[in-house]
């Protein structure tokens, strides 16, 4: 076999192809062929919080995620492609700490020395959480860097135009800290353990939100909507407006999407999609920029510069702290306000134990709509760089 064929699971059998019993018929399905020796890294994923999932990688860059019904069919197709591709990356088994570390220590250290970008760093610590461009459950995620979005133009040598990245977005007004603190302490449910936010910063209904205007989330969004787009009301229309609706609301703390640091298109409406008119009368169409932003291009070069910004390199540290690290749970996550909804954690609950067809359907609805929690990669703070 030269080739990897993967089969749509509506036409032939629904698994990966390439040993030697693969029939003509099968070759004819398939969706999307690629030749073995173009399959350059494979990663295990996770999938709706269950470990059944793998990614594979090709030399030009292009991915596919797999899901499978089981973790054991998993396994023997991950056996098959160790011995038929040579990969230039594959996953080590994350229970062997030391390896899995040291990857993470080499990374953290090249950070430090400015070898790696704060971009480029939190991308790779996305990956290496299992955030995937392929899981809309598991979009990759980045912080909202600033705060001003009403001036005219945009300061970076000022420390005030900057979001605290010690606090999660729902934390950053001292009143709605307050409100959340309170939320916490007063929620009393012997089934379900307490959490300040009953949203997440990182879900597919918030990846559809920021990337309405692109396909194929255009089509994802109106699927999601049972054939129509959301009230224009709901819809992503102003940077300055969304970001104090993130501040200020228990029920909508996103972060952001990695398209924020690189792509303008997303704020454009070249697609001449009708979204409709706000109750303010006003017709949604591009997105609102800050005053300071030109153009969709000026605001993405300026919050690319907010990003690499000598404050925020001097304090990512501490976001990391919260989406990856010491903060993430625990009493540390506690104290910092940063406490979701159970089923957003892993181990929260176990699918494949779960016998009943309809509670597992359930529970997998739940995980869906909540959103996940990154994989915690650091137990100790995170050193600044």
């Amino acid at each position: 076999a030269s080739k990897l064929l993967f089969i749509g699971s509506g036409g032939a059998p629904s698994r990966v192809a390439g040993a030697p019993a693969c029939s003509e018929q099968v070759a004819r399905d398939a969706a999307l062929s690629w030749p073995l020796s173009s399959v350059a890294q494979m990663q295990r994923r996770r999938y709706l919080m269950v470990h059944t999932a793998l990614e594979l990688l090709d030399d030009d860059g292009d991915s596919i995620l797999l899901n499978f019904r089981t973790k054991r069919s998993r396994t023997q197709v991950r056996s098959w492609i160790k011995r038929k591709c040579s990969l230039t990356y594959r996953d080590r088994d994350r229970s062997a700490r030391t390896a899995f570390g040291k990857m993470l220590s080499e990374l953290q250290e090249a950070w430090q020395r400015r070898e790696l970008s704060n971009f480029d760093y939190l991308m790779k610590l996305n990956e290496m959480a299992g955030r995937s461009y392929n899981d809309l459950n598991q979009y990759p995620v980045l912080p909202w860097v600033l705060s001003d979005y009403a001036s005219p133009t945009l300061n970076l040598a000022d420390p005030a135009v900057f979001r605290d990245l010690s606090k999660p977005m729902g934390a950053q007004d001292p009143a709605q800290a307050d409100l959340v603190r309170q939320t916490y302490e007063q929620f009393d449910d012997p089934d379900i353990p307490r959490f300040h936010y009953g949203s997440h910063y990182s879900s597919a209904g918030a990846v559809l939100f920021w990337l309405l205007r692109l396909e194929p989330y255009t089509s994802y969004s109106i699927e999601l909507q049972s054939g129509r787009f959301d009230h224009a009301d709901r819809l992503f229309h102003s940077l300055g407006q969304t970001y104090h609706s993130c501040t200020h609301s228990s029920s909508d703390v996103k972060e952001l999407v990695p398209e924020f640091f690189y792509l303008p298109d997303f704020l454009r409406n070249d697609g001449g999609f009708e979204l409709g008119v706000r109750q303010d009368h006003k017709r949604v169409g591009d997105v609102v920029l800050p005053m300071w932003a030109r153009s969709a291009d000026d605001f993405i070069a300026q919050h690319r510069r907010a990003l690499e910004s000598e404050h925020v390199s001097s304090h990512l540290h501490l976001w990391v702290d919260l989406i990856f690290g010491a903060k993430q749970q625990g009493q540390a996550a506690q104290e910092a306000h940063n406490v979701f909804f159970y089923l957003t954690y892993e181990g929260a609950v176990d699918l494949e134990s779960v016998a009943d067809p309809a509670e597992r359907e359930a529970l997998s609805t739940q995980i869906a709509c909540f959103g996940q929690t990154p994989m915690q990669l650091f137990a100790a703070p995170h050193p600044p760089r």
